[in-house]
């Protein structure tokens, strides 16, 4: 155990969180070896990561390790859910971090924690911090200042030499020293990229094709809980990787090639999930794309589950998916369609005609559903006034259609649109992009506003330009990000920190980036 001094004041109560929790498995609290695992959100967000559940289940796997689990909720010392010992009593904290704005939360645990937040002020008594999940194969270089080591790539190929790292060392700078000679880890305090001209690549360590196969390599739901954003809901990873190659999106380029889990085994974790819930959700980038989509959610139906399904791929919209998926409870499909205009799509690399589009939304409606939810983008290269216009006419004509089909049925469901800005993406074709600056971006948005006032039976969701701004410039920025992060953490608003420091911001988001890409000293996909 670390030897730190812990603030309890604020604690925050697990108890009724531990009742309500029903486990997969049983999963020993008695160890030779503790390792916190730490979600930077609260516990409805983090229980609703398959990634983070896999983490927590992959550690029991290992005899001699237990996991306990952290969350933001309550104040003060962060407390686990199994036995509410505290975050600074542990020798290593483990965060999986897979969205950006999490950052500051991560920031914001170890401060309430009594952990100096950079890990240069950080003794020999003091945890080390780990951090995995996309975000740290994406640019870890944001974090860089506040994390020990980043696990880039997959838990399975990764968490072995970690534990064994942390439990054989005698002190943290021989596991941080040992781990930087290890493939697949990001050590800041070892490795410079930024200044050495010959400094190797690092690898990704991903999930293969041929691990995929292996049984126990599929991510199920390891606890089930009413407490998250999927209330009782299993989760069950389908695949890995996309078949597109949407120029915007970093699964896509970061994540690998397209592959997929043997459906024997993912209808053996539906047997085992049975006991325990009658509810599951297959996620994905590409759901719809798994070769055997049809027959799972025939057996997922069969077997008495309410299935759902992520986002799926617009050619992948078909009646041997939709009519199982209905018949399990289904209600509601989502669509990723981008932006309204054939010609904005083919320049995305996503060439799929409205007509096609507007095909599957009738077959959609046809089936009975009654929600659609379509996610579009704006600020994209090329962008034009009368490709944002299109966006509504599309949404208008999907409409019709759902009035159309509504008829038959006497039901008219609902339409909505998600709209998002461009965040240039690292290892994505469109990395050196700039950001659409604010003042064009919310005007389109206020035009796209309006106009889904006029549809019946359409409303409409945006992201703020000004958090595009920010997830912009901690996606692609480099060490000196830190200080930015460090006030969210420390309670300026985000208004403060974008205004205070636009001299460092506003070049790394509204311009095009040079040449030298500062993540490149990763090798990914």
């Amino acid at each position: 155990m670390a030897r730190h001094s812990s603030r309890r004041t604020g604690r925050h109560d697990w108890a009724p969180y531990r009742v309500d929790e029903r486990a997969l498995r049983t999963f020993s609290p008695h160890a030779e070896h503790r390792l916190a695992i730490a979600y930077a959100n609260t516990y409805a967000v983090g229980m609703s990561s398959l990634g983070f559940l896999r983490v927590y289940e992959l550690v029991h796997d290992h005899p001699a390790w237990t996991a306990e689990r952290f969350f933001t909720n309550g104040s003060g010392m962060p407390l686990s859910v199994e036995s509410e010992r505290a975050l600074g009593d542990f020798r290593a904290i483990a965060f999986s971090v897979s969205f950006e704005q999490d950052y500051v939360g991560l920031v914001r645990m170890l401060d309430r924690a009594g952990i100096p937040a950079r890990r240069e002020a950080r003794t020999a008594w003091h945890p080390l911090v780990i951090m995995g999940g996309s975000c740290a194969a994406i640019n870890p270089l944001p974090m860089a200042a506040f994390v020990d080591v980043f696990a880039l790539g997959a838990a399975e190929n990764l968490l072995p030499e970690l534990l064994a790292a942390i439990a054989e060392e005698p002190h943290r700078e021989a596991i941080v020293a040992r781990l930087a000679e290890v493939a697949g880890f990001f050590v800041p305090a070892h490795h410079h990229p930024e200044s050495a001209r010959d400094f190797p690549k690092l690898t990704k360590r991903e999930l293969g094709a041929e691990q995929m196969r292996q049984p126990g390599n599929l991510p199920v739901s390891s606890i089930i809980t009413p407490r998250t954003e999927l209330a009782g809901k299993a989760l069950v990873e389908m695949s890995r990787g996309c078949p597109e190659k949407c120029k915007y999106c970093w699964a896509t380029f970061g994540m690998g090639k397209f592959r997929w889990h043997p459906t024997e085994h993912i209808l053996a974790a539906l047997e085992r999930l049975r006991p325990l819930t009658d509810q599951v959700g297959f996620v994905a980038t590409a759901v719809g794309d798994h070769p055997e989509i049809a027959r799972i959610l025939r057996q997922s139906q069969a077997a008495g589950f309410r299935a759902a399904v992520s986002s799926i791929r617009i050619p992948a919209v078909t009646e041997h998916t939709l009519a199982p998926l209905f018949a399990s409870g289904a209600r509601s499909v989502t669509l990723a369609p981008e932006t309204g205009s054939d010609r904005l799509r083919a320049i995305m690399n996503k060439p799929i005609p409205n007509a096609l589009l507007l095909e599957k939304v009738r077959l959609i409606f046809r089936h009975g559903f009654t929600g659609l939810k379509l996610y579009f983008i704006l600020g994209l290269p090329g962008e034009t006034d009368e490709d944002v216009a299109a966006i509504l006419t599309l949404a208008a004509a999907c409409q019709r259609i759902m009035v159309e089909e509504g008829r038959k049925t006497g039901v008219v469901g609902t339409i909505h649109l998600g709209t998002n800005v461009l965040i240039p993406k690292p290892f994505t074709p469109w990395q050196r992009e700039p950001m659409a600056d604010e003042q064009t971006l919310r005007r389109k948005l206020a035009e796209l506003v309006r106009g889904a006032a006029q549809i019946p039976n359409v409303t409409l969701t945006a992201m703020s330009p000004r958090e595009a701004t920010w997830q912009t410039y901690i996606s692609r920025a480099g060490r000196d990000a830190a200080d930015a992060i460090e006030r969210m953490a420390r309670g300026q608003s985000l208004s403060t920190v974008l205004r205070d420091l636009s001299a460092r911001i506003h070049p790394e988001v509204f311009q095009p980036f040079p040449r030298q890409l500062r993540w490149h000293f990763m090798r990914t996909g």
